[in-house]
């Protein structure tokens, strides 16, 4: 499949302190003081956020970017500038790119299950999973599973999506792509709210009300908080 070169999305401006398409709302918030007041004002209108992290060279937000909104695919697709940097979603036909590693798949997965059932461990649950599997799964349904493609900086969708582990692969060669996206968008918030995901950081409402607290504390015991260089004058561009 023939690609298109993507852009960074940190190259494409986001308007500031205006309702975005998606219903997003991207804000610069320097301070503590100034995150506090936001999230205190607009708590009730906005589920989900990512937060930009301090990184040298930054792919997505800068450090105090936020994007706010009512739903986890809706923040990533803003955050991604989706529709706009040329990442997107594909699906990848396993059996056609790589046939070998296809048929050795389901090799393998009955030779587990016959060396398990040898070995006594073989359960009648483990039987029940592994015929479950094989309806889901077999030779003329599984060729391949939808992903994201033309990211930035070379990346592959594997590197994104923790290798997928935790989500229900797509597999579906003619599912509905605005199903496809969405349902991406959803993990790719999950994932990366649990992996660390280097120069971002995603949050639900407690996650925000937590961090804010956090950093209360910090400055109350006179340790660094969040934007603490950004309250002298002038720093504060």
């Amino acid at each position: 499949m023939k690609t298109k070169s993507s852009r960074l999305p940190i190259y494409i401006e986001l308007l500031e302190r205006t309702l975005l398409e998606d219903g997003t709302f991207f804000v610069r918030l320097r301070t503590l003081d100034q995150l506090d007041e936001f999230w205190r004002k607009h708590r009730d209108k906005f589920a989900f956020a990512c937060e930009g992290k301090i990184s040298k060279n930054p792919s997505f937000l800068h450090e105090y970017e936020w994007v706010f909104g009512s739903a986890k695919a809706a923040v990533v697709r803003t955050v991604l500038r989706w529709g706009q940097s040329g990442i997107g979603c594909e699906f990848y036909d396993w059996a056609k790119h790589d046939s070998q590693m296809h048929e050795m798949f389901f090799l393998d997965r009955d030779a587990e299950r016959n060396s398990e059932i040898e070995k006594g461990i073989w359960s009648e649950k483990d039987e029940m999973d592994f015929r479950a599997d094989c309806v889901r799964r077999s030779v003329e349904t599984y060729r391949g599973w939808w992903r994201f493609c033309n990211l930035p900086n070379g990346s592959s969708s594997y590197e994104w999506l923790n290798d997928g582990q935790g989500h229900e692969e797509l597999i579906d060669p003619h599912m509905a792509y605005q199903e496809v996206e969405t349902t991406l968008q959803e993990q790719a918030f999950d994932d990366w709210r649990q992996s660390d995901f280097w120069e971002l950081e995603f949050h639900d409402g407690e996650s925000i009300e937590e961090l804010i607290q956090y950093w209360k504390n910090e400055r109350v015991k006179g340790e660094g908080y969040y934007g603490d260089e950004n309250e002298s004058p002038e720093n504060i561009s």
